[in-house]
């Protein structure tokens, strides 16, 4: 046991409150602490000084007198009204009149009439709701549909071979320009020779060709720019789900949070079904979860969105996966 412990203990062990156990181990400390042992001396002085005081009362007689000093102090109390109360209730003129029967025929009427004016509170704002908030249409809305695109170029003939000879006319001039030697021309000539072309292409293009090519095509118009690719043969797009991951996300178009929707304090996800092309372009967009004031937002963004081209086996596919768009208010 703690020696804080035991010096909390000393009062108990000088009344005899303690048990033998207890008592035991203070008994034992008091021998070998002297500062528990001054402390046990000053709690039996001031123990001795307290009896010195004031002598132990006569329980016997104390009880026996006892309800008649309650009974006493009551009538004074209670049956006596202090002189004080008495004077100062006397300039009062007002009498309070004891009126049960009014009071019991009011109760009923008051309790009606509180009734009926709440219910007259809550029910006469429902009836006049006011003029709904006008709904503005902007311009946007009413926009005609976009033209269809024009038609594709019609093939463009192959030029003959003679064609191009009779047009490349090659201009026999002295040049000053020697080999592995930058030199100035000391006269500027009057005409430039053509540049020797090879017989290959075709002017105008390719109908369903790509504009600027494709990165990583070969010479011959290879389907994709991957080798196998067959021309025509276009296969369906797979849903992007096990192995098939979604592709990487090449170029993002940020969606235009709509002015209405704005006003209206309208936020929320969208969540779209894109399908790419063979090329990673988003052809078509579905709607699976749908906030009326920001589908056409999330959509027309989206469909700028440009993925990395799938190829499974050697040959370009479409993919079919799931976007999100967030659309949230600052």
């Amino acid at each position: 046991m703690r020696h804080r412990k035991i010096k909390n203990l000393l009062g108990a062990y000088l009344d005899s409150e303690l048990k033998d156990k207890e008592r035991s181990i203070v008994a034992a400390h008091l021998v070998t602490c002297p500062e528990c042992l001054r402390e046990l001396d000053r709690l039996k002085e001031l123990d001795d000084f307290a009896h010195s005081l004031s002598p132990a009362l006569q329980e016997d007689s104390y009880w026996e007198s006892f309800p008649s000093r309650v009974k006493t102090a009551v009538e004074r109390g209670f049956l006596r009204p202090p002189e004080k109360e008495a004077a100062m209730f006397k300039d009062s003129f007002i009498v309070g009149e004891r009126n049960l029967k009014l009071k019991a025929a009011v109760l009923p009427l008051s309790l009606v009439a509180h009734f009926i004016i709440i219910s007259l509170l809550v029910v006469l704002p429902l009836m006049n709701p006011g003029g709904l908030p006008e709904v503005q249409i902007y311009s946007a809305f009413l926009a005609p549909p976009p033209p269809p695109p024009p038609p594709p170029p019609p093939p463009a003939k192959k030029r003959s071979s003679s064609q191009a000879k009779t047009r490349i006319k090659p201009v026999q001039a002295q040049t000053t320009v020697e080999p592995g030697r930058l030199v100035a021309p000391v006269e500027i000539p009057e005409e430039i020779a053509d540049e020797q072309v090879s017989d290959f292409g075709v002017e105008g293009g390719v109908e369903g060709g790509v504009e600027g090519g494709v990165v990583g095509g070969v010479l011959g118009g290879v389907v994709g720019g991957v080798l196998g690719g067959v021309v025509g043969e276009v296969e369906a797009p797979v849903r992007a789900m096990g192995e098939i991951k979604i592709p990487r996300l090449v170029k993002k178009v940020e969606p235009v949070y709509p002015e209405i929707a704005r006003q209206a304090r309208v936020e929320g996800i969208v969540i779209l079904e894109a399908t790419t092309d063979i090329y990673g372009r988003v052809q078509q967009v579905t709607v699976l979860r749908s906030i009326p004031l920001l589908d056409q937002a999330a959509i027309d963004a989206v469909r700028q969105w440009i993925y990395e081209p799938m190829i499974i086996n050697g040959r370009p596919r479409g993919v079919i996966f799931t976007v999100t768009v967030t659309f949230k208010l600052k």
